[in-house]
């Protein structure tokens, strides 16, 4: 892999795992639930798996070119 695909995979991943953060707490604040534990649950799940869908959107976008 190039150094610079290299590098927008990591830009990709990033920035999933952002707006996974961001989809974490909005749904901690839609279910009420609030607390220490409760953060670091839904803000740790939602940037693990924004990282890996947006590792996947990356990998899709990559295939369709060829």
């Amino acid at each position: 892999m190039t150094e610079q695909r290299q590098r927008t995979k990591q830009i990709y991943r990033s920035s999933g795992a952002m707006l996974g953060l961001a989809l974490g707490y909005c749904v901690m604040i839609w279910t009420g639930l609030t607390g220490m534990v409760a953060s670091a649950l839904f803000w740790g799940v939602g940037c693990v798996l924004g990282g890996m869908a947006a590792e996947q959107l990356f990998r899709w976008n990559n295939n369709q070119g060829r």
